[in-house]
């Protein structure tokens, strides 16, 4: 029975020490990068509104999925260049008008989901045609 209590207790002492591989803040991620896998802020859930996305996320070195949606972010950080091992990247309902050229050179992305965004009807079909040539792998959702 020890041994089972010594590894809820070191569960616990992690768990308090704010690690964590699946972060619902940029404070939580911020405190262990390395081992952080997602990060998912959904602001009309949490209430958590980012204008901005901080520059510290390029420390996120290990990050595979990125959603932050229903924010009023308008701009695309380039330290999110640095995240070379996203496979999931969400900034459906923002406030983007472009999308920055960078982001088409994050190839291991599979989803790239930018929907509610108030994108102009002919920026959408240049980010369509952008996706197929450059990302042929990755899903894009506008719409």
């Amino acid at each position: 029975m020890k041994p089972i209590l010594s590894v809820l207790a070191l569960l616990l002492t992690i768990n308090s020490f704010g690690q964590c591989e699946d972060c619902n803040s940029f404070r939580e991620a911020l405190k262990n990068p390395e081992m952080v896998k997602s990060v998912i802020i959904n602001g009309s859930i949490t209430g958590n509104r980012l204008d901005s996305i901080p520059a510290a996320i390029a420390s996120l070195t290990n990050l595979e999925i990125l959603y932050l949606t229903d924010q009023p972010i308008k701009t695309i950080t380039p330290e999110l260049a640095n995240l070379k091992k996203l496979i999931e990247l969400s900034f459906g309902g923002c406030k983007l008008t472009t999308v920055p050229g960078f982001i088409f050179e994050l190839k291991n992305l599979k989803e790239l989901i930018l929907f509610d965004n108030p994108f102009t009807d002919e920026y959408k079909n240049i980010l369509k045609d952008r996706v197929k040539k450059e990302l042929p792998k990755t899903q894009l959702m506008l719409d």
